[in-house]
């Protein structure tokens, strides 16, 4: 049974085959390997940018949380030296427009009495212009605090605006004398302006009997830590956002602002887990569904969520100090932030890869070409020989490069002129073979006839009869 040959590819074809399969090899290997890779990076990238934001905010924040404090103990410093009398607000009045202008940490100063009683220097919001005002609550105005310019000595001028008020109903007041000490209010609602903020306070006591008689006070708006937050660069839809531990949003660097507003458009506590950011919302829960209750997150701690569209590194930090501050601060990065490098890195190596894949496919044909054209002369040449046509010509120009292919032409060449040359011979030496054939032939049927029965007996009677004759012949002679 006749075996069936294996199927054939023409070289023509395999050798720009073959380089076009070691270039698709080789660029999803190197683009597998820079997908890990990169895959790895964006993970460290996003840990070390994580840390370097939380760092930044934590710094911010110290500030932010400690200056308030020093300025409360150096006042109530001055207030037990008797350099400052609590019964004179003029005193107070310049002490405070000292102080607000050494430092950005300090843009409202005051101090509330139990009378209810209040005075105190505001550079934050300030009058109609923007500039610093003085509010005083005496024994001549109440139940109105009354806002009055100053001058550029921090002499009371022209009054601004009266409004009821009373320092003791305010939230800050209540959280000094509940502490006993210093000690943070609750984010609440400002009452001459509309914005959420938070209050240092320090409890102000007699000498003599330990009472409280007063409070120190000094407004920080939490606008101010979500512009902060806003300014820091984290990465394109990345985020960062601070909540306290009872899940109250403080601030957010997202355009969301991280609280609600009522029916008269004054702002309220937002709870983070409600937050009006989709990304804020959604990685609030998911850290409350992890931990069980924000309580319940100690120390730093790095996560990554991820959901079926996304993932996401998280970075989670509290915030603490020695005056009952408890926040968590929360740095987001999606990982399609650093992963779109990624993603280019590999679109490129494709690209590139496709190109020098086409360029090596049709150098490698032309190379094929280039080597097996030569072939294709030898084949047809030896086609010719096969037919005895012995048309070696062609192999003239192939024999006269210098390289293997003409060196393979040349010894065919060689070889198929002594081919010829045997063959001439050959069949030189066949006709005069089988003239002896002949000949010999010839001699063996001439031989085989003589020595046969029929020729030897022929023979014999020819004798015989050349005998006969030859007898009357000799008769005539004699008689003659």
């Amino acid at each position: 049974m006749a075996s069936k040959s294996a199927p054939s590819l023409s070289l023509k074809y395999a050798i720009p085959g073959l380089l076009a399969m070691l270039i698709i090899i080789a660029v999803s290997l190197t683009g597998w390997l820079g997908y890990v890779n990169g895959v790895d990076s964006v993970e460290l990238l996003s840990t070390r940018l994580g840390e370097e934001t939380t760092t930044r905010i934590e710094e911010h924040i110290a500030a932010f949380v400690e200056v308030p404090f020093l300025f409360h103990e150096l006042n109530l410093a001055n207030l037990e030296s008797g350099d400052v009398s609590l019964a004179s607000f003029d005193q107070m009045r310049e002490l405070f427009w000292k102080e607000v202008f050494v430092s950005d940490s300090v843009p409202y100063l005051y101090y509330g009495t139990k009378e209810g009683y209040f005075m105190g220097i505001d550079t934050q919001f300030g009058g109609l212009g923007g500039e610093p005002v003085y509010k005083i609550r005496s024994a001549e105005t109440e139940p109105n605090r009354v806002t009055y310019d100053l001058s550029e000595d921090g002499v009371p001028l022209e009054e601004v605006s009266s409004s009821e008020y009373d320092p003791r109903a305010r939230p800050w007041y209540q959280a000094a004398i509940e502490a006993g000490e210093m000690t943070w209010s609750p984010i609440y609602g400002f009452s001459s302006f509309p914005v959420l903020g938070i209050s240092p306070v320090a409890p102000v006591k007699d000498p003599q009997t330990g009472e409280i008689i007063g409070v120190l006070g000094i407004d920080l708006t939490l606008g101010e830590l979500s512009e902060f937050l806003h300014s820091l660069e984290i990465s394109t839809n990345g985020a960062a956002f601070i909540f306290e531990r009872s899940g109250t949003m403080v601030a957010t660097s997202l355009e969301e602002p991280p609280f609600k507003t009522d029916e008269e458009g004054k702002p309220e506590l937002l709870p983070v887990t409600e937050s009006t950011s989709p990304l804020i919302r959604e990685i609030a829960n998911h850290l409350l569904d992890e931990s069980g209750s924000f309580e319940n997150i100690e120390g730093r701690q790095f996560r990554v969520y991820e959901t079926e569209v996304e993932r996401y590194f998280i970075q989670v930090t509290p915030i603490t100090d020695d005056h009952g501050l408890d926040w968590l601060s929360v740095v987001v990065i999606p990982a399609s932030d650093f992963m779109e490098a990624v993603y280019d890195n590999l679109r490129n190596t494709f690209i590139l890869g496709v190109t020098v894949m086409v360029i090596a496919t049709i150098a490698g044909y032309i190379l094929a070409s280039y080597i097996i054209s030569p072939v294709f002369v030898v084949t047809d040449v030896a086609a010719s020989i096969e037919e005895s046509k012995w048309e070696l010509e062609p192999l003239d120009k192939i024999a006269g490069r210098s390289d293997e292919v003409g060196q393979l032409a040349r010894v065919f060449r060689g070889m198929a002129q002594e081919v010829r040359t045997r063959e001439r011979q050959l069949k030189q030496q066949i006709r005069e073979l089988t003239i002896q054939i002949d000949q010999t032939k010839k001699e063996t049927q001439v031989k085989e006839i003589v020595d046969s029965d029929f020729f030897q007996d022929l023979q014999v009677r020819a004798e015989k009869l050349r005998r006969t004759r030859r007898k009357p012949d000799e008769g005539e002679a004699e008689n003659s």
